[in-house]
């Protein structure tokens, strides 16, 4: 992103409500201001969210938590690709394999869920 495209998402930020805050981005040679927004989520606006943490320990937990909303969101996309083509022919794949699928669809959202209200 350039310095121009920078500015422009800082004033698109600012005028949408973020508050500028004196820290910097974390991203090794951006040094862009960091702002937050009216959820209280932490973005830098080259790079989007970040997270902003005290101790080692606490880099830990974030680091693992995002790790885990990878995995779930590559796992939803997967489950939900196969429900897909299982939609498609249930005869094929049967009725209780799909509602199986669903179920594990059902559980990855409500871990997604609990993930989010711990960020």
């Amino acid at each position: 992103m350039s310095n121009k495209e920078a500015l422009k998402k800082m004033s698109e930020l600012l005028r949408s409500g973020a508050v500028m805050l004196p820290e910097k981005c974390p991203v090794k040679n951006c040094s862009m201001p960091l702002f937050r927004l009216r959820t209280g989520e932490v973005v830098c606006p080259v790079h989007g969210r970040v997270y902003l943490v005290r101790s080692d320990e606490e880099a830990r937990e974030v680091l693992a938590r995002v790790s885990a909303s990878k995995v779930l969101e590559a796992l939803e996309n997967k489950v939900l690709e196969i429900l897909s083509k299982a939609v498609e022919s249930p005869e094929e794949r049967g009725y209780r394999e799909i509602i199986g699928w669903l179920e594990v669809l059902e559980r990855i959202r409500r871990i997604k869920k609990e993930l989010g209200t711990k960020t």
